[in-house]
């Protein structure tokens, strides 16, 4: 039981595991915001992720499936 997870390659460079994409074990009541602390992100970092759970965006209190592929991107806004 697993969730495939994938990070914008900034984000790997900067997070613990230093791995742009890896199997997570899946746990019941798992979000994307447990992958982020998981990967160590300071707080203020955590503003600039975008989840992409399964090809759609997503929340990080989203609560997760065996099998979820989550992405996280670098949140850009400009103008």
């Amino acid at each position: 039981m697993a969730v495939h997870f994938k990070m914008f390659p900034i984000l790997a460079n900067l997070s613990q595991s230093k791995q742009g994409e890896q199997d997570v074990d899946w746990f019941e009541g798992m979000t994307p915001q447990h992958l982020i602390d998981r990967e160590g992100f300071p707080e203020q970092d955590q503003e600039a992720i975008a989840v992409v759970l399964n090809d759609a965006q997503a929340r990080k209190d989203t609560v997760l499936a065996d099998g979820d592929r989550v992405e996280f991107l670098v949140n850009i806004a400009g103008g």
